[in-house]
């Protein structure tokens, strides 16, 4: 098997003779940034946008010429409008085509949105049967306003993309799957709960995964496997090596729908209890442990808790968005699938889960870890920005909990910010369940960057909140060794009477 790891994190640029585009697509979606993907190969450029992994649509410099070739073959367009098109379509791409065609009046605006939407879907195809190229990813705050959006998920375009490549030359990333290996279904929640919809041969195919058959029992056909796998549905082993915590249940244990296939009976049944489940877990996320989030009670068996992550799993995926029933819960499905995953490492062994069960008992429902060094910090960097920014707002409109995780993961991403710690900090102190794990946040904050008075008078209103007084005037009496006529440590210092001290 040949390009089947995905790499650790996300790459800013490479060429496609080393990572094929279905792995540089999974990876923007594994690591859930919103993004600019050029892809350039000869004298055409690519451009793809993403948000939070999913692709939103796609455009090319020669769109005009393109599209018009379908307008000219209709008879819908004449020359003239077809130049003042390739112009636009070359100032603004994505957006200047489907302007021009609108505010022309000689194509209908739901002809000119039919015709855009059609070449961002031919394009997208198109690109993944390139082999060659190189391409660059631009981390983005928000992506930019398109006239036509992909309604699919980025796993199912991924996978309709490789089913039209010709059979010879496929360059899936897996492109050579060994007969011996052993395919499972993969340990990435993310990736393997995504929302698709398959053929009766994958899913036939997708059925048999266990980890104990071999490529060749499950498929004679590997370049089913190859596309399965090259989406994240499936990882393949090679056959030297023992898979580990092989995954439980079958095809209804995973997000896809079979093409041809009958809907379930009472589906809206079931709709509407994913949405109620969703809103519910959502609206009391703040307060709840990871037992709460994935609905067990805390002396339930390891299996039983085991089973329930995966349910919850598959039930929060951030896909569900773009289903009908959950429109408008991405932030709730987002925040809920990234809770899922804490739980995931907090349940993963009895040990992890004495450990969690440990911090339940102080109070803490979970920590902070710095993160190790990485080679794109640059690009953490601006993920951490973006995040924070974003974190303020929501803070501002008292929505806490999305807040939170937003400014965690800038924490993460970039600890030496000491205005993201303090967010942190101030979040923590609006749940009373979390007012130790605040003055802690901060001590953190003051052992990995320079201290400052500022830190350490976040450090004095956590304890405050606390009613750890004697920290507080702690924390007080460092900020004036620091700067002797700070008035908010001294006034804070004679209401408590203890100035003298």
């Amino acid at each position: 098997m040949t390009g089947g790891r995905s790499s650790p994190s996300l790459l800013s640029g490479g060429t496609l003779e080393r990572t094929s585009l279905a792995e540089t697509f999974r990876n923007i979606y594994r690591d859930r940034v919103s993004a600019r993907l050029v892809v350039t190969h000869q004298a055409e450029e690519r451009t793809f946008w993403f948000d939070r992994g999913q692709i939103l649509s796609a455009a090319s410099n020669r769109e005009a010429q393109l599209i018009g070739e379908l307008f000219r073959t209709f008879g819908l367009a004449d020359e003239n409008l077809l130049l003042v098109a390739f112009e636009h379509a070359m100032a603004e791409p994505g957006r200047g085509l489907a302007k021009v065609l609108s505010e022309s009046g000689a194509v209908r605006p739901y002809v000119a949105e039919a015709a855009v939407r059609a070449l961002a879907e031919r394009i997208l195809y198109e690109t993944f049967r390139w082999s060659a190229g190189v391409y660059a990813v631009t981390p983005l705050d928000a992506p930019p306003d398109l006239p036509v959006r992909f309604e699919k998920t980025t796993g199912l375009l991924i996978l309709e993309a490789l089913r039209r490549l010709p059979p010879a030359g496929a360059h899936t990333g897996y492109s050579g799957v060994e007969p011996r290996s052993r395919p499972v279904h993969h340990a990435d929640l993310l990736l393997r709960f995504q929302v698709v919809t398959v053929s009766p041969q994958e899913a036939e195919v997708l059925a048999r995964v266990d980890g104990i058959r071999a490529a060749e029992e499950v498929t004679r056909d590997m370049r089913t496997l190859a596309r399965l796998a090259a989406v994240g549905l499936v990882h393949v082993i090679p056959a030297h090596k023992v898979p580990e915590g092989l995954p439980t249940g079958g095809l209804d244990t995973l997000n896809v729908e079979v093409a041809g296939s009958p809907p379930p009976t009472r589906l809206a049944e079931m709709y509407e209890s994913q949405a109620r489940i969703v809103e519910n877990t959502y609206r009391r996320l703040d307060w709840s442990t990871l037992y709460d989030v994935i609905g067990v009670e805390r002396d339930a068996s390891n299996e039983v808790v085991q089973r329930a992550v995966l349910d919850r799993a598959r039930l929060f995926h951030p896909d569900h968005h773009l289903k009908a029933h959950l429109v408008g819960e991405r932030d709730a499905l987002e925040a809920l699938f990234q809770k899922v995953r804490v739980a995931e490492r907090a349940f993963r062994s009895k040990e992890a889960r004495a450990s969690y069960d440990a911090t339940l008992a102080r109070g803490v429902h979970e920590t902070i870890d710095l993160p190790s060094s990485e080679k794109n910090q640059a690009l953490r960097k601006q993920i951490a920005k973006a995040n924070y920014s974003r974190a303020k707002v929501l803070y501002d409109e008292e929505d806490y909990y999305p807040a939170f995780e937003m400014v965690r993961q800038a924490v993460e991403f970039d600890p030496q910010e000491k205005d993201y710690w303090i967010l942190l900090s101030r979040i923590q102190r609006k749940n009373p369940k979390w007012l130790r794990q605040s003055s802690d946040t901060i001590r953190r904050a003051i052992q990995n960057i320079p201290v400052s008075a500022e830190l350490l008078w976040e450090l004095a209103e956590a304890c405050k909140a606390e009613r750890n007084q004697p920290e507080r005037v702690k924390a007080l009496q460092e900020i004036l060794k620091l700067d002797a006529k700070n008035r908010r440590a001294q006034a804070a210092l004679a209401e408590l009477g203890a100035g003298k001290e």
